[in-house]
């Protein structure tokens, strides 16, 4: 008499072709031809994921669709400049208040010996970071000014994404006498696409040779998308 395989008693049911020979943990993953293998289950086999591509540092999160997505889990990058003396020339801007982009110019070259450090998802190239995943990242720069363009120089910086994009902030210190130093700080959240690209600007109300003596310019992923 024939018995349909689902009516065999529980106790008579032998267990799946092949488990003797899988590992710990290990789960049967069909290949969609008939067939498949013992494997751990990878993120493509998450519902609603796509695959990884072998890429590393990316994590699944929920999509608030009953699936999920991947995205990078961390990226971050440093260019610094330490201990320069060199001064880099700069010209006094038209707009002394220093809110007119196009009096800044991009602090390379001579005087702005740009290294990069802790690179992680993002390169370095001469003075730009670019970054390789996209996100929400913060933003943050400081300088120490060893030397201002003039006794009574304003001395401002901002940030520039893609060659094309300002910063809405511009950062400012002043020199009120000889011999003065000054700092610049600022940081902000913005959005980065995978290719972009973060630079450095800076303008002075008066002509003459600014000295940068150490600054760090960094990006830091806080939320991949």
């Amino acid at each position: 008499m024939a018995i349909q395989h689902k009516d065999i008693p529980e106790g008579q049911i032998h267990e799946p072709k092949g488990i003797s020979l899988a590992a710990n943990r290990q789960v049967y993953v069909a290949d969609g031809s008939g067939s498949g293998d013992w494997a751990k289950i990878k993120s493509e086999n998450l519902e609603g994921l796509a695959g990884d591509g072998g890429v590393a540092g990316m994590l699944p999160t929920t999509d608030g669709s009953n699936g999920f997505s991947l995205v990078a889990h961390a990226s971050y990058g440093v260019m610094g400049v330490t201990n320069n003396t060199v001064s880099f020339p700069l010209t006094a801007a038209s707009d002394t208040t220093l809110q007119t982009n196009s009096d800044y110019v991009l602090f390379t070259g001579i005087g702005a010996p740009w290294m990069g450090d802790s690179l992680y998802g993002v390169t370095f190239d001469t003075n730009k970071l670019t970054v390789t995943k996209s996100g929400v990242y913060d933003v943050r720069f400081w300088a120490n000014i060893y030397a201002f363009p003039s006794n009574v120089a304003y001395v401002g910086a901002k940030f520039k994404i893609n060659g094309t994009n300002w910063s809405p902030r511009t950062i400012v210190s002043k020199s009120n006498s000889s011999g003065d130093h000054g700092e610049l700080n600022a940081f902000g959240l913005v959005s980065l696409t995978a290719g972009d690209y973060v630079q450095l600007f800076v303008a002075s109300s008066a002509s003459g040779n600014l000295v940068i003596r150490n600054a760090n310019l960094t990006v830091d992923l806080r939320r991949g998308t």
